[in-house]
């Protein structure tokens, strides 16, 4: 058996764990996104997702794979990417929202407890003098 061969199982866990990793790298952009409100670095971190991606997918290929491009490297590299897109990114883009919506409704409530301790301080103030 030819060596390309035999290693075809540890080439397929190295382009699913890349395309993670480039998933990953998205997903940290889209949290950027977030803070970063002027259009022209969204765009700029945006193509500098992909071509990050690409040249993942290159060097992989490249050192693990021979350079040889066949179908199921692209296949399973993008599958793998779009798998981690479609979970991660669900966890990572609710979960700061929830948070912060959680921290804001605390102290909220901190406020308005504070508000109707300082009412009530007042009324019996207020009480004691009449």
């Amino acid at each position: 058996m030819l060596y390309e061969t035999l290693s075809q199982p540890v080439i397929f866990l190295i382009l699913i764990l890349s395309g993670f990793l480039s998933g990953i790298i998205f997903d940290f952009i889209n949290i950027l996104k977030k803070h970063i409100k002027i259009s022209f670095f969204i765009n700029f971190f945006a193509f500098l997702g992909v071509f990050l991606t690409i040249f993942i997918f290159y060097f992989v290929n490249l050192k693990f794979n021979y350079g040889q491009f066949r179908f199921y490297t692209i296949f399973v590299f993008f599958l793998s990417f779009a798998i981690e897109r479609f979970i991660f990114s669900n966890f990572l883009a609710i979960n700061p929202d929830l948070c912060y919506n959680k921290i804001e409704k605390n102290n909220e409530d901190k406020i308005v407890k504070r508000k109707t301790k300082k009412r009530i301080k007042y009324r019996r103030k207020k009480e004691r003098k009449n």
